[in-house]
Formats: structure tokens, C-alpha cells, sequence
């Protein structure tokens, strides 16, 4: 398991039939705004779910009033200004009215900190219908009645912002909320090792391309460099994997742009840097430079 936010997702396999809905819905996004991500509309229908039903329930109003309350104490793009333009918008609101009375900061001895106690008190004492207004001023939630992205693809509906997706998600299915927390414990335990192994694929990778640089490209003159420093690759990938790397980038939804050795598991990563440093040393200790060789000994290879 790659421990990265992506692979994860794109790993991600507690339920066969929820499994594409939910990780193109995490995955998925607005690109007119990077905070504004997740069309909760359109996901819930095909759980048979309303995104005002997530909003009106207490755990989620806790949940969202501690994100805001984050928010305010490190003034996250500029969160205060947009508080302050809701307290002033809601003014006619009563319940509003009653605390928004100036209290004394004198107390903090900084204005800024006596203004965020002054917020987050406001916070506190909002409804659900309070807290929806605020959430749409601050960007944690948009409303949009139409309009389309570049692919055509309708954007219409109620979009939340990155920072509630996997809550409401949790919402959604139960499982996928067991499911993060296994996770989380994988995270705690194996994270660090995968990192640390990681490292080291990349460390054992760069002598592996030296050599391959300094012994096998004179052989192949005509060959581009990335082709064939991606067929040893592929040597190396198939004597582990048992798969090229465009199929492994087909089965696990890689894009282009990403590592293929990121969405690998640690089992896997450790048989990559031992084969990386028998083809290194095929290489530069026993003068095979031509493919052929190359594979044949690669898959011979025992670990």
C-alpha cells in the first residue's frame, strides 16, 4: 500500500460497487476553485442520501464548528474578514444581534486573540441554519445553479469544501468509515518503514541509472534515453511485480505524471532495491550491457 492521499483512494476496496463512486468523488474536483471540490449532490444520489440530512446532524455541526474554529485561530485565507462580513450581513438576524455586541478583549491583552474568542463564542451559539450562511461566506460550502466544466460535465449543485470531504463520505457508507481507520492504524504502524524503504529504491535507483548511462546506452545509440532506461525498468518490474508498467499503471488508475514504485507495497518496494542493485552490479561488475542478457538474468533472480 503506497502511502500517499491518492494511492490510497485509488487502492481503496471495501466495496466493489461503492469503491469507483467514492474515490472518483474524492478524487474528482472543480478546477475553477481547488477548495471547492466535491459536488455532494451528485455523489449522494447513488447512495439513496441528502446532503441536508449530513448537515442538520449534531456530530457534523461539532465537526464543521471545530474546522472553523481551526480556521479563525490560524486566520486560514483570511477567514476573520469573511466572519466579519457575516456577523454585519446578519445583523437583522436576533440571534445573531445578541452576541455580536463588542465584549472587551482587555482580558488577552491582543486584539487579535480577544477577536477570535470573540468569533468562535459566536460560533458556538449559531443553529444549523446560522452555520449553513456562515459555511457558504467562509467557502466551505457553494451552491451553484448551473454551469459546466471544460468537459462538458454539469456543475450544478451543492459543493463542499476539501476539508469536510472524507466526513461526509464516513456519512455516506459506514464501511468506508471503518475503512480510513484501518487505514490510520496502517499509517501509524507501517507508514514510517514504507517511507524509509521508499528512500532507499530511490537512493539504490540513481548508481543503477549511472550505469546504465555510462555502459548500456553506447549500445543502443539510436534509442531514446527514457525508452531505455524504462525497458531495464520494466525488467526489474516484471521479475517483481510480474507486470509491466503500463499495466500496473492501467490496474492501479496511475496518471502519467505520478511514480509507479509510490503505489507499491512495502513487501514489494524491498524486492525492487535488491533487484536494482543485482542489475547495477550485472552491469558494471559482469559486463552485461545488451537486453537480452539483461532479462534473462534479471528473471532468474531469487530472493
Amino acid at each position: 500500500m503506497a502511502y500517499k492521499y491518492k494511492s490510497i483512494l485509488k487502492t481503496f476496496q471495501y466495496s466493489k460497487e461503492s469503491y469507483k463512486i467514492i474515490s472518483d468523488f474524492l478524487l474528482s474536483g472543480d478546477i475553477t476553485d481547488p477548495n471547492i471540490l466535491l459536488n455532494v449532490t451528485k455523489i449522494s444520489k447513488d447512495f439513496g442520501k441528502l446532503p441536508n440530512e449530513w448537515f442538520r446532524i449534531s456530530t457534523t455541526i461539532s465537526f464543521v464548528k471545530a474546522v472553523i474554529q481551526i480556521k479563525l485561530e490560524d486566520n486560514t485565507n483570511g477567514i476573520n474578514k469573511n466572519f466579519k462580513k457575516f456577523i454585519k450581513s446578519n445583523m437583522s438576524d436576533t440571534g445573531i444581534t445578541l452576541i455580536t455586541q463588542k465584549q472587551d478583549m482587555t482580558d488577552t491583552g491582543n486584539t487579535r486573540i480577544g477577536q477570535n474568542l470573540h468569533f468562535i463564542a459566536i460560533l458556538e451559539d449559531l443553529d444549523n441554519k446560522q452555520l449553513l450562511r456562515l459555511m457558504k461566506e467562509i467557502g466551505l460550502v457553494m451552491v451553484k445553479k448551473g454551469g459546466s466544466n471544460l468537459s462538458g460535465e454539469a456543475l450544478q449543485g451543492t459543493w463542499i469544501h476539501k476539508d469536510l470531504a472524507i466526513k461526509y463520505v464516513e456519512w455516506l457508507d459506514p464501511k468506508f468509515s471503518i475503512w480510513i481507520s484501518q487505514k490510520i492504524n496502517e499509517l501509524i504502524t507501517d507508514g514510517v518503514s514504507w517511507n524509509e524503504i521508499r528512500a532507499i529504491t530511490k537512493m539504490d535507483y540513481k548508481p543503477l541509472i549511472l550505469a546504465i548511462e555510462k555502459y548500456v546506452m553506447p549500445k543502443y545509440p539510436n534509442m531514446d534515453e527514457n525508452i531505455l532506461k524504462g525497458q531495464i525498468a520494466n525488467y526489474i518490474n516484471m521479475r517483481v511485480i510480474g507486470q509491466k508498467a503500463k499495466t500496473i499503471r492501467e490496474e492501479k488508475g496511475i496518471e502519467l505524471n505520478e511514480l509507479t514504485r509510490d503505489y507499491f507495497e512495502e513487501s514489494e518496494l524491498k524486492q525492487i532495491e535488491k533487484v536494482q542493485i543485482f542489475t547495477e552490479m550485472l552491469i558494471t561488475q559482469l559486463d552485461i550491457h545488451d537486453f537480452k542478457s539483461l532479462e534473462e538474468k534479471i528473471s532468474k533472480y531469487k530472493f
